[in-house]
């Protein structure tokens, strides 16, 4: 018999949903998800699971609630157990009590397994406790858009201004300058504090705060997009991460997530500045033509992206990994060799030391007779790699699979409160240094420097910067010890 569990995601570290919702997407024939449910979460699935998305964004309605119902049903009549993952709790403002009466009246069993609600999580993750004693004794959830007729609200906004706790308004961004004319209007100083908050407890978090009567400005200035959370209250004026320095990243999703998680625990603040895309190039769709090639020997791998690609592209091509028994496989650090772990596969030789330089240079040094060497690999790839391989005599062809492409994820503001800029590849350098130049020309480039390797040094040389930390650990373990390492006397002059 079905059964439907209403699931909630948590506000979006993929981290902070409970372990009965974790243990629900392991065990799952299908999920259907929303956009404000972490797409790491899914990783958590059993390979077979069905994933159907149902997400709804401001202006692009997906799919009605309605047609969501629909998708429930049919779900039901076709898979045993059936997650609804929903963002924070299915109750707070999630129409999970609306799908639980859809499943009663369709005589479908479920269960409701509750999630951290982003109305209290949010503002924590932003070091703002909902009640402070002195401060705040309560605090009120609101809807900040209801999609009823003109109406933003449907509570009173002269109860809301009298309450005296902190406002909390899920899903307000559009109509933060209505919500705060309407509480100055009905009563509520116009220097009460104010924040909003995007991205809360996720790596592209930002909060701009003020007071009812300048925080819509800001938040224009800033740039800030949907999904935020409102909060009204002098608890605003609390900072409970306080003392914690900021760190921006340049990378792409994996590896921004891999260093957010490592730099929290060593005590940052961690913001994602320059958002970098993996594109394809037109050659990945010859990649398996050239694999087949029957005096390739060895494949190469400088980097997760360039094996993610690969193994992708070669189920595309309906190819059995059986086809890889003949050849072996380099990989250039710990990053690498675990990704490719994921396909069934162990890397035949990795470096001791994981940099371009060294992997060639051992490389050489182990292998005496390798044949031919396919290198499926980045477009802006260093060029130490190929040059050692080329002083050796050794045959290879390179591919480039895949270039980075980046854009500029924060304002002015948010760079300004950046102690320390990481990144971890030259071509994050270049989109960082080129978004600057082209988007925030009046902005002032400070702080100190952490990079990943010498290629990506090397880059920074190039526009006229010094790294102070170089981690030649080419993985999100290397350089967050080496930023720890360097960061100990600092912190103690910044009491962290």
């Amino acid at each position: 018999m079905s059964k439907v569990y209403l699931v909630g995601a948590g506000p979006g570290d993929a981290e902070l949903i409970t372990v009965k919702g974790k243990r629900l997407l392991e065990e799952c024939d299908a999920v259907i998800y929303d956009r404000l449910a972490s797409s790491e979460l899914l990783r958590y699935t059993r390979e077979g699971c069905a994933k159907i998305y149902v997400g709804k964004e401001a202006g692009r309605h997906s799919k009605t609630q309605g047609q969501i119902h629909e998708i429930i049903l049919q779900a039901a009549g076709s898979y045993e157990k059936i997650v609804r993952l929903k963002g924070g709790d299915p109750f707070v403002f999630g129409r999970g009590g609306e799908e639980a009466l859809f499943l009663q009246e369709h005589g479908i069993s479920y269960e409701v397994v509750p999630g951290v609600t982003s109305a209290v999580a949010v503002p924590e993750a932003a070091g703002i406790p909902v009640t402070h004693r002195g401060v705040s004794q309560s605090f009120h959830v609101i809807t900040g858009h209801t999609g009823v007729g003109e109406s933003v609200l449907t509570e009173n906004y002269e109860q809301l201004a009298k309450l005296g706790g902190t406002l909390v308004f899920l899903m307000g961004l559009s109509n933060l300058g209505e919500i705060s004319a309407k509480l100055i209007r009905c009563g509520m100083d116009k220097n009460t504090r104010a924040a909003v908050i995007f991205g809360g407890t996720t790596d592209r978090q930002r909060t701009v705060r003020g007071t009812l009567e300048n925080i819509e400005k800001r938040v224009q200035k800033a740039g800030l997009t949907s999904p935020v959370i409102i909060v009204v209250g002098e608890v605003c004026r609390l900072s409970l991460c306080e003392g914690k320095p900021t760190i921006g990243i340049t990378a792409t999703a994996h590896m921004a997530s891999k260093l957010h998680k490592l730099l929290e625990e060593i005590g940052f603040a961690v913001v994602k500045t320059c958002d970098m895309q993996i594109v394809e190039t037109k050659e990945t769709a010859g990649i398996f033509q050239r694999l087949m090639q029957k005096d390739i020997r060895w494949l190469m791998f400088t980097s997760p992206n360039a094996i993610r690609i690969f193994f992708r592209r070669l189920e595309e091509a309906d190819q059995d990994r059986s086809c890889l028994s003949d050849k072996k496989i380099a990989v250039i650090g710990s990053g690498s060799r675990e990704e490719l772990r994921k396909y069934g596969i162990e890397a035949d030789f990795m470096p001791e030391t994981y940099t371009s330089k060294s992997f060639a240079v051992e490389f050489v040094r182990a292998v005496k007779d390798p044949g031919r060497i396919f290198i499926p690999r980045a477009v802006q790839g260093s060029r130490e790699l190929t040059d050692i391989l080329t002083e050796a005599g050794y045959d290879y062809e390179e591919l480039p699979i895949y270039d980075v492409k980046g854009k500029l994820a924060v304002g002015k503001e948010a760079l300004d409160e950046v102690l320390c800029h990481v990144f971890v590849s030259a071509s994050g350098v270049n989109a960082f240094f080129d978004e600057i130049e082209q988007s925030l020309s009046d902005y002032h480039f400070h702080g100190k420097i952490a990079c990943i390797g010498e290629a990506t040094e090397e880059a920074l040389n190039r526009r006229g910067y010094t790294a102070d930390m170089v981690s030649l650990v080419h993985d999100a373990e290397g350089l967050a010890g080496s930023i720890k390492r360097y960061y100990r006397e600092y912190e103690k002059e910044r009491k962290l």
